[in-house]
């Protein structure tokens, strides 16, 4: 007989029908505030689609725990529950890997002088908490240039989790009947839950230095990236501990399936995910990181066509918000 991980957040039995439907719901009141955010031009920002969809994926997944909760042909379907072990081990590195953008933002924007500020993201989130510096304030372009090189280390590292997380789970279903293959199947979960955990302590660690060594920087977004990051490392360090109980099948009451272990799960594992989402769409993250529609993108700072390209079109484009404010103000007359 074969002993192989047991799923995380046990077998959808009677008991998950309750949690299951509550937090359906709880995703579906999401919505309203994802299509605000996403169709108010002062919030709008791409950075929001990852989490966006993630929320959504989570509306489908705990309507389809339910009904595996009152189902028990579908309870015991090979191919829903190598799904959800899929969704729930990727699922929150997708929103660790939003927040490393949101943490790119945050560190690169103060580093930007009064002479290079209208390039930045925090200037084209007009509004936006961090201000335009100070008339002399220094600029310094290395800070910024190792930053967005730590950070975009950092995205393509949560890509290789999420990656590892896919391979890790793709074939949980065929642990059921091969020892090896369930042996494997519990290493690359453990490795990839690991990898996870190590991410997201660089990405606070990062923070609070750049709480410490960054003047300008945006308290109020400090306090929302730091949340944040502690939700995702409940989620690691849950997963941590429950990754090493094994079953014999999903129809026995294993060690996931007790009332405490199925409590532990949606406390400490899906909890955590739905505070981080309603944290994200809750405030404005544009205006609160200064991330602008698409957060800091560049590579490098612009050269001085590039500069001169961009201060010619803000030009036209103030001009024209002055011819319609005047239009504006005839038609009222």
């Amino acid at each position: 007989m074969v002993n192989f991980p047991a799923p995380v957040g046990g077998t959808p039995f009677p008991i998950d029908f309750a949690p299951s439907f509550t937090f359906a719901v709880l995703y579906a009141a999401l919505v309203p505030l994802m299509v605000y955010r996403m169709f108010t031009k002062r919030s709008r920002s791409i950075l929001l689609i990852g989490t966006i969809a993630f929320s959504i994926e989570r509306i489908v997944i705990f309507a389809l725990r339910a009904v595996q909760s009152r189902n028990e042909s579908r309870r015991l379907s090979p191919g829903l529950t190598t799904y959800m072990q899929i969704s729930f081990a990727i699922g929150f590195i997708s929103i660790a890997n939003s927040i490393n953008s949101l943490v790119r933002c945050l560190l690169v924007n103060p580093t930007y002088g009064s002479s290079t500020y209208g390039q930045s993201a925090a200037a084209a989130s007009k509004g936006g908490l961090m201000g335009p510096p100070l008339l002399g304030t220094p600029d310094y372009p290395k800070a910024r240039q190792w930053m967005r090189r730590g950070t975009g280390i950092m995205a393509l590292s949560f890509i290789g989790a999420i990656i590892l997380g896919l391979v890790a789970n793709t074939h949980y279903n065929k642990t059921f009947d091969n020892q090896q293959r369930a042996d494997t199947t519990e290493l690359l979960r453990f490795i990839n839950t690991v990898v996870t955990l190590v991410l997201t302590v660089v990405l606070f660690t990062a923070t609070v230095l750049g709480k410490l060594l960054l003047p300008r920087i945006c308290n109020r977004a400090v306090l929302v990236t730091s949340t944040m990051i502690t939700l995702m490392c409940i989620i690691s360090i849950y997963r941590l501990a429950v990754m090493g109980q094994r079953t014999t099948s999903l129809e026995i009451v294993g060690p996931l399936d007790t009332t405490g272990a199925k409590a532990a799960f949606y406390i400490l594992h899906v909890l955590p995910e739905w505070l981080a989402a309603l944290v994200l769409f809750g405030g404005n993250t544009r205006q609160t990181f200064g991330a602008g529609m698409f957060g800091d993108y560049r590579l490098r700072d612009e050269t001085e066509a590039q500069k001169q390209k961009r201060e010619m079109k803000e030009t036209e484009l103030d001009k024209q918000r002055m011819l319609d404010m005047s239009q504006s103000d005839v038609t009222a007359i």
